[in-house]
């Protein structure tokens, strides 16, 4: 009998104050690492609304380590949290050496990896990932989920933070949701590893459908950005350093 994974942690901060998650300063932490397109659209957020001073951040270094590295057959990876200032470089699982000075270290709750942020709140099996957002006050996860965090970030701090930064404006949702199941989408899975197109030519259409709506306008919607921009960018910002 196969056992499923428990839901994925997707809670709301909301400004009311007998909200489960209540928006309050510096109550909340992001935990992300950089390679991830799905972490920086959740840091992207809390940096175009202002909100550094509001939600404390955690890097996690960019390449993944084994969880029980003194286990030969265990193969387990996870990111994990590193403090530049004590540990200026690490060892990756592969032997290499590699720099450690865009990692912020994990001040809240001073775990390794990842993956123990999620098992201080539930020890049944799942996917470790980030974005992370934890409650400090609670000891656990509000979201794990990108598009809940930046739609999150957007609604639920502007009693404490206003900002002129509005990434899903109500009267642009319907356009924003097409957007993002449309281009954004097609352009994000046909180039995540080439391994969701059919074939490479079919990722490359979808590039230049985007160039043809791009020269017509600045913003896929409306004349601002908005968290269809967001997502977009942090795609194309990897395909234009990608190696490949």
């Amino acid at each position: 009998m196969t056992t499923s994974k428990p839901a994925p942690y997707d809670y709301k901060i909301e400004p009311s104050a007998d909200a489960l998650f209540p928006a309050e300063k510096s109550r909340y932490h992001l935990y992300v690492s950089y390679p991830c397109p799905f972490a920086c659209r959740a840091l992207a957020a809390r940096n175009l609304l202002g909100l550094e001073d509001v939600i404390s951040l955690s890097v996690a270094h960019p390449v993944a380590q084994k969880t029980n590295p003194t286990d030969p057959n265990d193969e387990h990876k996870s990111w994990a949290f590193v403090d530049p200032a004590k540990s200026p470089t690490m060892v990756g699982a592969n032997g290499k050496i590699y720099p450690t000075n865009d990692c912020v270290p994990d001040t809240v709750n001073h775990v390794t990896f990842v993956c123990d942020l999620y098992e201080k709140v539930d020890t049944a099996p799942r996917t470790f990932s980030v974005p992370v957002l934890w409650d400090k006050k609670k000891g656990t996860i509000v979201s794990e989920e990108s598009t809940g965090i930046l739609r999150t970030f957007d609604s639920g701090f502007r009693e404490l933070v206003p900002s002129d930064v509005h990434l899903y404006p109500e009267e642009l949702r319907a356009e924003i949701d097409a957007v993002n199941d449309g281009i954004v989408t097609e352009v994000t899975m046909s180039f995540s590893k080439k391994m969701f197109a059919p074939t490479e030519t079919k990722a490359y259409e979808a590039l230049a459908k985007l160039d043809k709506m791009l020269a017509k306008k600045r913003f896929l919607v409306g004349k601002g950005v908005t968290e269809a921009d967001v997502r977009l960018f942090h795609t194309l910002i990897r395909l234009d350093t990608s190696p490949d």
